[in-house]
């Protein structure tokens, strides 16, 4: 199999929700990842603090895929379905199958931000871990002031667990940050309400 195979995109992706479907990353990816962390407002919130070169992104890449043979994490690109183009990318971090949990990470093209894209790769991502990995809980950590971010955790179910004083450094200035979680039983509630509230579909005489 050539190293620089790209994978196709299929009409019904293993892992979807709603408008996305999820790939495992590829060199392709690094430069919209790069971007995505050099940004300010979306690497600098996400935790990065040191710009990424392309050789420094190729070494990333290389830890996170000897991770995931390892089953030690899940990294995926994010794509628009009918796609293959990288929007974001989703991680389940420090995955351990014993403990059967994980960290939730995220970082989103800058013109991604703000249309649900983000909260619909949580979904998918979620959906992976309850119900094809079986873990209990799945956590994340995301600074007290990134309002956005906060607003689109609590959509898909997280809580705040905890407050770490002084845990980030953003533009020089140092900000508080939440520990949120999510549990398998609090995801399957969720998915099932949603399920119970969701419209019915419309019947042929409806349509009519």
């Amino acid at each position: 199999m050539p190293d620089d195979l790209e994978q196709p995109v299929s009409a019904h992706p293993l892992i979807s929700s709603g408008r996305v479907w999820l790939r495992p990353l590829e060199e392709r990816d690094l430069a919209a990842l790069m971007l995505a962390i050099n940004d300010r407002e979306v690497g600098g919130r996400a935790g990065f603090q040191i710009p990424f070169g392309p050789q420094m992104a190729k070494e990333w890449l290389a830890d996170k895929l000897h991770k995931m043979d390892e089953d030690r994490g899940m990294y995926f690109a994010v794509c628009e379905l009918g796609s293959s183009t990288f929007i974001v990318t989703v991680w389940l971090n420090h995955l351990s199958l014993g403990d059967r949990n994980a960290e939730l990470a995220i970082a989103m093209d800058a013109g991604h931000v703000g249309a649900g894209w983000g909260t619909e790769a949580q979904r998918a991502l979620l959906a992976l871990a309850f119900g094809t990995i079986g873990l209990h809980r799945v956590y994340l950590h995301v600074d007290a002031g990134n309002e956005r971010a906060i607003r689109s955790y609590r959509k898909v179910g997280f809580v705040e667990e905890g407050r770490l004083r002084a845990a980030w450094l953003h533009d020089g200035v140092w900000t508080d940050s939440f520990l949120m979680a999510i549990l398998a039983d609090e995801w399957r509630a969720s998915t099932a309400t949603t399920a119970t509230t969701a419209p019915a579909p419309a019947t042929d005489e409806a349509r009519d």
